[in-house]
């Protein structure tokens, strides 16, 4: 083999190695991921039973946009404090805390809406803005108590580290 193949060789292997590193670090624009969503509550955590919590969230640079689906079923429980739902990532910063939006379907009574904010080391949020209701929390019984085929849908977009 010539010294001229040889480099060629080389060079090709370089490269190869160089994509392997892009494909590991770099995620594709508009490639949807699941996540594993942690529902915590300050004092006693809740337990999804036989209902429905999902999370999947896409990465853009540094911007994360994700949704999550939490739809109770008849051995969900509740837990007690007030309730917290995990990031994907950890966010670059809790003093830009608005995130994004729920909806919330009291099945066969009413819908809420609101807004979720950032608290507590920006690797969660748990306080969320009610509309007309001024700030709070979601927990066992605010903004309703909770039951079968109750659903939580959040959509949310903020700054990762």
């Amino acid at each position: 083999m010539s010294s001229f193949e040889d480099a060629i060789i080389q060079r090709i292997r370089s490269l190869e190695r160089e994509v392997e590193r892009l494909q590991r670090w770099e995620q594709p624009v508009g490639n949807w991921q699941a996540y594993t969503v942690s529902w915590t509550a300050t004092t006693t955590n809740p337990s999804i039973g036989n209902g429905t919590l999902v999370g999947r969230y896409t990465q853009i640079g540094k911007t994360i946009m994700g949704n999550i689906l939490l739809i109770c079923g008849s051995t969900t429980t509740f837990g007690s404090g007030n309730w917290r739902f995990s990031l994907p990532k950890i966010s670059a910063s809790s003093n830009m805390p608005f995130m994004g939006h729920f909806a919330i379907l009291d099945s066969g009574t009413c819908f809420y809406v609101g807004t979720i904010l950032i608290d507590n080391g920006c690797a969660y949020f748990e306080k969320v803005r009610r509309d007309g209701d001024g700030y709070g929390a979601f927990s066992s019984t605010l903004p309703h108590v909770w039951a079968v085929n109750d659903e939580l849908q959040i959509a949310f977009t903020y700054e990762t580290a």
